[in-house]
């Protein structure tokens, strides 16, 4: 595993470990889930962790107090809102052009100096047919919040 990518949304698999340890943590405390979780030594993750928590609080996802990590947690629930709001205009839509993220969940797949995922990189024309297949991305942003 590359420590520099922690799979395609780095900033929602941290702030999935913080809402799982459900109190502040430090950037050791949460390194060491994300390490736990692929498998892997620390300190290869701490960097990357580091960053998306530094991005993260610029962003205004983590608030930091005395290097403790949390959730903001009305930017969490406006989040899940936006998600909800998003998966019921893709599950009702009849055409093959998917609805826009809204800023709030580009910000949070930018947290690691990502650049966003467009409607055009989740379709992908099939080659033996020419229709339009959709890629089920691993780590999407709403498997974050969806669960909480």
């Amino acid at each position: 595993m590359n420590p520099s990518n922690l799979g395609k949304q780095n900033g929602a698999l941290v702030l999935e470990v913080l809402q799982v340890l459900g109190h502040p943590a430090t950037i050791e405390e949460v390194s060491q889930r994300v390490a736990n979780i692929y498998k892997v030594a620390r300190e290869r993750i701490q960097p990357v962790v580091g960053d998306v928590l530094t991005a993260g609080v610029q962003e205004g996802f983590f608030r930091c107090s005395n290097y403790r990590y949390s959730v903001v947690q009305s930017t969490i629930d406006q989040l899940r809102q936006e998600i909800d709001k998003y998966v019921y205009e893709m599950l009702s839509m009849e055409e093959e052009v998917l609805p826009q993220p809204s800023p709030l969940m580009i910000k949070l797949e930018q947290l690691d100096g990502s650049p966003p995922v467009t409607p055009q990189s989740v379709l992908s024309p099939s080659p033996s047919s020419g229709e339009l297949r959709e890629r089920t991305p691993p780590g999407d942003a709403s498997s974050a919040v969806a669960t909480y």
